[in-house]
Parts: C-alpha cells; structure tokens; sequence
C-alpha cells in the first residue's frame, strides 16, 4: 500500500468515527466547571515590576499565520529549526490540474521533511473535525500528485525580498548539503508519505487533540497539534504560550527508533554511495580521501551521511570546509558555498580565477556559480597524474585561504 493510499484510508476511517459520533471515545466540551480552564501568567519587569496577563486571543487568522510564518520555533517539537517554503501553498488534486487547495505553511526540516500546517482561531467552529478531514485531503493529494522540483521553485519564488538571496538563505539552513541533494529528498519524503501534519490553533479543542493522537500512532506521517495560547496585558503586550499535543510514549519511541540514522564509516558510506558507480569512482574517492588527510586536513562523513568533506582548521577554533565528496552523483564539489565566507575568497574575481584553476585540472565543471557547489565526476582522480594535479591545488588554496584568513 502506498503512502497516499495509506492517507485516504485513514481519512476514510476518520469519516466513519464521525459518524459513529468520535473514537468510542466521551468528550466533554470546555465549560465553566472544567479545570482546564486558562489561568493567568505574570511578567516580571527589570524594575521589579509585576505585570498580569490575561487570556486573550489573536484578532484574526492572518496574523497568527505571519507569526508562525515568521517564528516558526513557536510550533517546533523535536525536529529542531524549520525553513519557511511558502504559505499559501497550492496543492494539486490530479496530474495535471491546478492548485484546488492551499495549506497555510509549508515548511522543511533540516532532515528534509515537509511540514504541512493548517492554522484556525479558537472561535472557528471547523476547528472542532472539519479541519482534520482538509488537513487530510492535502496530504493524501500531495503525497499522490506532488511533481519534483515544485518545493525548491516555491522556496526560491516566496523570497519576495529583492534584498534577500534565496540560495543563502537556504545554506544557511541546510549547512553542509548540496541544495539539489537536499531538494531531491525532500521530494522523495513528500512521495513516501514522510512528512509532518501540524494543526495550529490558540486553544485545542480535546476532539482534536484526541483525533490527532489517534492519527498518528496510525499513520506513517507525524501528527501534531500546537496550542499557541494568547495572553495580553493592560498596555497591549503579548505574551504566547505553545503547548504540543499528540505524541505519546509508545509513538515517540517507535518513530525516533525509525528516524534515527544509524552512525556510517568511511568504508561504509564508499561501498553504499560510490561502490555502485564502478571501481573508478571508489578508486578516485580514496584518493580523495588520502590527498586531504596527507595535506592535515580530515576526510569526515557528514552530518546527514550524503557526503565526505574535506575539513581544515584554520586557527582560533575555525574551520573551512574546501571540497565535498557528493555521493548521490559520485562528484567532488569546489565548495565555493562555504569559501566564499572566508575573508580570502569573498572577492567574486578571486573565486573566478581558482574556479578556472580547477577547470584547467578536471575539464568542465558542473556549473558556473561561484556561489554554488562546481563539481566533477570523482572517478578522475582514479587517473594519478590528475590526483597529483588535484592536490597540488588543494594545498595552494588552502595556504591561500589560511594566509588571508581574519584569525581575530
């Protein structure tokens, strides 16, 4: 069964409970003698000053999406920092239709999982099981209908921002990753029906929180509810309050279990990424390998295992990271990503001209972006002569890069 068939047999069920009237499950609606009632909570100002804050609530649904949107850590759990795609995010109900529906948020983990979120006020009587049955079409639809390549064209078309560059945005976030490497498994996620379904709301109703426990010790996606509760006081004042809702012991431990990478050697990762792509290819990574660690660097599997980077200090604790060993296309990369932060190499000139070095080494490289990842086939340094070449090159760039580097 396939992750959206999986979905809509899940959403067919949750039709079922509704009308069966919930999960054989008694809900007791929110009422003056329930003791989940809100309470206050209390600031204290850097005179001493105590300052009561009272429940409130957002004046509309937009501006709780801008914040979210905005501070996306209101809604995180465990999975860390989340990158912003888009909001408003259409979703395709066939091949080759147009956008039917749209999610509020969609963003990205950096383990490159899709989170979808659905955002409604307290006051919103869909809240109660209408939202979950939408939250669903979206993810069934998505997981069915999503075209590879949409996710990375809606990040780079949101950056409404002349001032802001998408691709340093996303470096940023995704740190050592080649962008079409992280991309390509975000969308592999999003088809397998690996992602994250997120319902946001400033009070919870206890049906869906009960709902969203049930669908995700379900479902192979993770289902969460945030309880963004608003407190104001007398001068206008916000104070926001998250609680997360749906995880409990048995799933927290079967999907961290399921989640978790298992730690991955050099000669591991060779035989996974490169053995497949021939001998050349596993000759020339060796020799990858042996030139950055003969000229003091580490040749280090990265933190999401889909590459080997060429790691230097360069002193004071600080390091630069020259070449990647990419393993989903068997390339080196000049990681002009990361170089170009460094004091010697933010000079576009300057990073021209050690781009034509490698160039006039290896033959053509795999783009012309002297921000960007310019790679090569890894099985020439299979060739001695081009290792030789190679290091020689390493070691000038490096020496470069050190003398040059702002140490203080």
């Amino acid at each position: 069964m396939d992750a959206a068939t999986t979905i809509q047999c899940i959403a067919k069920c949750y039709q079922k409970a509704r009308n069966w009237g919930g999960f054989g499950i008694s809900i007791r609606e929110r009422g003056k003698g329930n003791n989940l009632a809100q309470g206050y909570i209390y600031t204290v100002d850097a005179n001493g000053d105590l300052r009561r804050m009272t429940p409130s609530a957002p004046e509309n649904e937009d501006r709780m999406q801008a914040l979210v949107a905005r501070y996306p850590e209101l809604i995180t759990d465990g999975d860390g920092d989340l990158l912003l795609v888009r909001r408003e995010q259409a979703i395709h109900d066939s091949e080759n239709g147009g956008g039917r529906w749209s999610v509020d948020h969609l963003f990205v983990t950096r383990d490159a999982v899709p989170v979808l979120v659905e955002l409604k006020r307290a006051v919103d009587t869909r809240l109660r099981r209408e939202v979950v049955g939408q939250m669903l079409d979206y993810a069934a639809n998505a997981a069915a209908y999503w075209q590879a390549g949409r996710i990375a064209d809606s990040f780079a078309q949101s950056m409404q921002d002349p001032s802001v560059n998408a691709d340093e945005v996303l470096a940023e976030f995704i740190g050592d990753q080649e962008p079409e490497s992280f991309w390509a498994q975000v969308d592999s996620n999003f088809a397998a029906g690996r992602i994250k379904l997120v319902f946001v709301a400033d009070e919870i109703p206890r049906e869906l929180a009960r709902i969203v426990e049930f669908m995700n010790d379900q479902m192979r996606a993770d289902v969460r509810a945030v309880e963004l509760r608003w407190f104001a006081d007398e001068h206008g004042a916000i104070s926001l309050s998250p609680r997360i809702i749906g995880e409990t012991e048995r799933t927290a431990a079967v999907k961290g279990v399921r989640a978790a990478k298992v730690p991955l050697s050099r000669e591991e990762w060779l035989e996974k990424h490169l053995a497949p792509a021939g001998e050349k290819a596993v000759s020339g990574a060796r020799s990858y390998i042996e030139m950055v660690e003969a000229l003091g660097g580490t040749a280090e599997v990265g933190s999401k295992q889909g590459s080997i980077v060429a790691v230097f200090a360069v002193g004071n604790g600080k390091f630069v990271y020259p070449l990647h060993q990419w393993g989903h296309d068997a390339t080196v990369s000049l990681s002009l990503r990361w170089l170009k932060n460094a004091p010697a190499m933010r000079d576009e000139a300057v990073r021209q001209d050690w781009f034509n070095r490698l160039q006039d080494i290896v033959g053509q490289l795999s783009t012309s972006n002297l921000s960007g990842f310019p790679a090569f086939k890894v099985e020439i340094l299979a060739e001695e002569e081009k290792a030789n070449q190679l290091k020689i090159y390493l070691d000038d760039i490096m020496k470069f890069i050190k003398k040059n580097f702002n140490l203080n």
